[in-house]
């Protein structure tokens, strides 16, 4: 009879630590209210990362698409709009900022797939292409402050 009962004790302190746990993981190791539009933000880049990388022409020499200017657009359309909607102190120019960097990224490739439609086979590569990069430096040094603001889950001294 007392086998029963242990059993029994046993299951309701195992239900209530994983239910604990449960809460703890959703409830306080999400992000903040502050951070949800961030993390939003970031989220929604890292998808249009993989829809940006499924349009890439592998045939097309380096020179972008107009399918993937397309995908750049709606990608810096998105980031923009996402940015509108950060409103913590410490986030919200850092999301303007990518915002911001996403747009010229996207008219640059303009102007490199341009330059770059008129090169010779071997020719060095247009300025375009370095101010691209700079501008790709600049996005992956906003998206890290972002992220470093918010990380996905919070720390155990951020809760308490």
């Amino acid at each position: 009879m007392s086998l029963d009962r242990s059993w029994k004790i046993g299951v309701a302190v195992a239900l209530t630590v994983v239910i604990g746990l449960l809460v703890w993981q959703t409830k306080f190791r999400a992000p903040t209210s502050e951070c949800q539009p961030v993390r939003d933000m970031l989220d929604y880049n890292k998808a249009q990362a993989v829809q940006i990388e499924s349009k890439i022409d592998k045939n097309s020499k380096g020179v972008p698409t107009i399918a993937e200017e397309t995908a750049y657009r709606a990608w810096a359309d998105g980031m923009a709009e996402r940015a509108q909607k950060v409103t913590g102190n410490g986030v919200a120019v850092h999301a303007v900022q990518l915002a911001t960097l996403a747009s010229q990224f996207t008219s640059a490739l303009d102007a490199y797939r341009i330059a770059a439609q008129g090169r010779a086979p071997g020719a060095p590569a247009p300025t375009e292409a370095y101010q691209l990069s700079a501008i790709n430096a600049q996005i992956t040094d906003e998206m890290k402050a972002l992220n470093d603001a918010c990380p996905t889950h919070r720390k155990w001294n951020d809760v308490f």
